[in-house]
């Protein structure tokens, strides 16, 4: 495999997309309350897989997010995450969560007709826990760790996958959160990755937000899904999505993504935002609405940052001037009180 270069690191902070998502319909069936994968199709439907040890079943939805049918997987996933469809129609599971980071491989189940394969993949420096699968026209799927503080790993399969047996996973850098974004609980941690029908576009989510990649290379390759994570992405807000874990694209460009429904909250609703493809303009890097200056990528072979990211540092400095005006005022009103 060719050498990956390191992903850049944002240092600027893109705008806001104008772009309100709307309800589709809501996810009301038990059976999908811990969805955590989510592709369009077929048809007007969707198709949604879910997480946490749940049977690794795909279930097909109409326009109004009822259950009308199901592929059932021979192969038990540990924790499905995220769910991909190739350019055949064939199901990509992403068998990569591992909240305990005790595993010593994930899994990639690819699911058609004649049957379901696993592949089996190893890092290069120890368990993760992942979310976001990326995959790329050359079936060398691209993961995203989802690590606290905006920081994650970016791994790509050495080999393409697809055929069953074991591979290996080499780290191509990583990926971070714009640091005037990480604002609000869960904004820094990636739960969903995808990629636009045309190619065009690379999507990662968190909790709060999605983040639009444009990619003019198109996706042909994982070098290419890289690329695309180097510049600078556009935001779009993700409200009313508590536990929110699954993204997708339609075939129009509509941006798709939903929640897991967490016990004794509302059904979670299915969001699109129709021309999502469009809000990243022609393509370019940084031509999106208020999109960030693009930096120049890390140098191959240099050591990606460590240590604690800016954002947390600087809410770090403002939590720690807000607790020692707290103190100040309790010491002078405790003064106030023995003189009086």
């Amino acid at each position: 495999m060719a050498a990956v270069g390191l992903v850049g690191v944002l240092l600027a902070v893109p705008g806001v997309a104008a772009a309100d998502p709307q309800v589709r319909c809501t996810l009301s069936d038990p059976r999908l309350a811990e969805a955590s994968g989510l592709v369009a199709g077929p048809g007007d439907g969707y198709e949604v897989v879910d997480d946490s040890g749940n049977p690794s079943t795909v279930y097909r939805l109409d326009d109004g997010c009822a259950v009308v049918g199901e592929t059932a997987v021979s192969v038990q996933g540990r924790d499905v995450e995220d769910l991909a469809r190739g350019a055949d129609g064939s199901l990509w599971l992403a068998d990569i969560g591992d909240n305990n980071r005790r595993r010593a491989t994930v899994a990639i189940l690819r699911v058609r007709p004649d049957g379901t394969t696993v592949t089996r993949l190893t890092y290069p420096d120890g368990a993760h826990d992942a979310e976001s699968l990326l995959l790329p026209a050359d079936h060398r799927p691209v993961i995203v760790t989802k690590d606290l503080g905006g920081r994650s790993g970016v791994y790509v399969a050495a080999e393409p996958v697809g055929g069953g047996g074991t591979g290996t996973l080499q780290r191509a850098g990583e990926v971070v959160v714009p640091g005037e974004a990480i604002s609000t609980l869960g904004s820094g941690s990636y739960t969903g990755g995808a990629i636009s029908a045309d190619g065009r576009v690379v999507a990662l989510r968190t909790y709060a937000d999605a983040w639009l990649y444009p990619a003019p290379a198109g996706t042909a390759t994982a070098e290419d899904v890289v690329g695309a994570l180097r510049g600078a992405p556009v935001r779009v807000p993700l409200p009313g999505e508590v536990q929110g874990e699954a993204i997708a694209f339609a075939p129009d460009g509509t941006l798709l993504t939903t929640s897991e429904t967490p016990s004794g909250q509302p059904a979670a609703p299915l969001h699109a935002v129709p021309d999502a493809v469009g809000l990243v303009g022609d393509g370019r890097a940084g031509s999106g609405a208020g999109a960030a200056p693009v930096p120049a990528a890390t140098p191959a072979g240099e050591p990606a940052r460590a240590g604690v990211p800016e954002p947390l540092r600087s809410i770090g400095l403002v939590l720690a001037v807000a607790v020692g005006a707290g103190l100040l005022v309790g010491v002078v009103a405790l003064v106030r009180r023995r003189a009086g």
